[in-house]
């Protein structure tokens, strides 16, 4: 019966708003979730953040790691060597937000389509493709991403941070919450744990 009410209540939450925001999508999501004691199907995360904004299939990889273009990059991808610059948003696997490159601000209501224009607070992540620096599943995901392009990415958490988080690849938050939800993550020890992170990249040389 939770299951159905919970089912029910995403198809309702569609049905009467439409174009509900990306987070608000997931929210709902994420409440019903709690209502099943379950984190979201990853197909659930694939099709919810984005509704009819991606321009590709959700691509998976042999890690493990999973991603799918939101919007098309231009000029030459980014290959091992490469300097990438990527603005970034992280969320839990629930859907809920932790932190992002605009602090705590969330990417915005367009169906996970990254703000640049207007936005005069941000710190972008920069790294160089290859060296270790960015997170194993989110280094591999971004092969390929032009500048400009928009990815989600579903990083299991063996390929994401490591403790201490202060010597761990990134990006690693500054703020103490942003940091503790990441440590409470890593400490489940679950095997199908991940976070999901919407990155836009602002270079690629």
């Amino acid at each position: 019966m939770h299951r159905l009410f919970a089912c029910a209540s995403l198809a309702a939450a569609m049905r009467v708003q439409p174009h509900l925001s990306r987070r608000a999508v997931l929210d709902v999501a994420a409440s019903s979730a709690a209502v099943l004691g379950t984190r979201p199907a990853l197909a659930e995360v694939e099709q919810l953040a984005a509704p009819g904004k991606s321009v590709g299939a959700m691509q998976k990889l042999k890690s493990g790691v999973r991603y799918i273009d939101l919007k098309e990059g231009s000029g030459a991808g980014a290959s091992s060597g490469s300097r990438v610059s990527l603005q970034w948003v992280l969320r839990r696997s629930n859907g809920y937000f932790v932190t992002s490159s605009f602090g705590q601000v969330a990417s915005g209501p367009d169906a996970g389509i990254l703000k640049l224009s207007g936005t005069s607070v941000n710190d972008p992540f920069l790294f160089t493709v290859g060296s270790g620096a960015a997170l194993p599943g989110l280094e591999e995901a971004v092969l390929g991403i032009k500048k400009g392009g928009v990815r989600r990415i579903v990083v299991p958490t063996r390929l994401s941070y490591t403790q201490p988080l202060k010597s761990s690849p990134g990006p690693v938050p500054e703020d103490y919450g942003a940091r503790r939800q990441i440590e409470r993550e890593l400490a489940k020890m679950d095997p199908e744990n991940f976070f999901v992170l919407e990155v836009e990249a602002a270079n690629v040389r």
